[in-house]
């Protein structure tokens, strides 16, 4: 996990725990029953950032470590959580992070393996499952309906961020990491499950949102205005920005 979370996140920790959408209770639940954990299992989650997935796993009664590289998301995290002490925060990159004597049952990362490099991944979690563990990734992905407002939308970043058009905010590519698990052959018994669910966003709430994303972070200040300004007053023209989305679940069995 580089420390693009730590510059791009950290500052916006706050905005980033109110503007980012929570994971389908399904999900949560569907994990939960294919990887047959029980309260008391260990549960390890790589980026937790504000905890917004991991408010849906503590309640629980898992022991979790919920490891990020960004101190600012973790204090919000760590507020949020804090009626569930056997939830643990640790600030740390999961590339670096002391690999634990006990192994752990369950291992997930919502909307943040990405930022895991690839060929380190899949092998670090390998060494921190019991054989049989469960591994798990979920993400959002974000539809483009061909409307009006999206064509406005569109014309926006042409003119203010011609590169972050293509593609959709928060989109992230399903077959790169089905294929990246497969092919480390450290895991077994592979599954995907999609969960579609309507997004619905006012002009404030979608340019908070916008706010969020690393590549959006990433702009000049000025530049980075004039393209929310412009999409801000794209939506209010036609009132809501309605899309679908699914959230998307891998699931994969440690081989033993």
């Amino acid at each position: 996990m580089t420390n693009i979370p730590q510059v791009i996140f950290g500052e916006v920790a706050e905005l980033y725990d109110r503007a980012r959408p929570e994971y389908p209770q399904q999900a949560v639940d569907d994990v939960i029953e294919w990887a047959g954990v029980r309260p008391g299992d260990r549960l390890l989650e790589i980026g937790c950032g504000t905890g917004i997935a991991t408010r849906l796993f503590a309640p629980l009664g898992f022991t979790m470590t919920c490891i990020d590289p960004a101190e600012g998301m973790l204090e919000v995290a760590r507020r949020s959580c804090a009626e569930y002490p056997q939830a643990s925060f640790v600030e740390a990159r999961f590339e670096d992070w002391p690999l634990p004597d006990e192994p752990y049952d369950l291992v997930y990362s919502a909307q943040a393996f990405h930022w895991i490099d690839p060929k380190i991944g899949p092998g670090r979690v390998a060494g921190v499952l019991r054989d049989g563990g469960t591994f798990a990734l979920l993400w959002h992905h974000q539809e483009r309906p061909d409307t009006e407002l999206r064509r406005q939308i569109d014309a926006a970043y042409a003119e203010f961020a011609q590169d972050l058009r293509t593609p959709a905010p928060g989109a992230h590519s399903r077959t790169n990491w089905w294929n990246v698990v497969t092919e480390s052959g450290l895991f077994t018994d592979l599954e995907k499950r999609d969960y579609p669910w309507m997004a619905e966003h006012s002009a404030d709430s979608w340019v908070s949102l916008l706010q969020t994303y690393s590549d959006h972070r990433a702009l000049p200040d000025d530049q980075r205005q004039r393209l929310l300004t412009a999409v801000h007053d794209a939506i209010e023209q036609h009132g809501v920005h309605r899309f679908r989305t699914v959230t998307e679940v891998i699931l994969a069995h440690k081989a033993g």
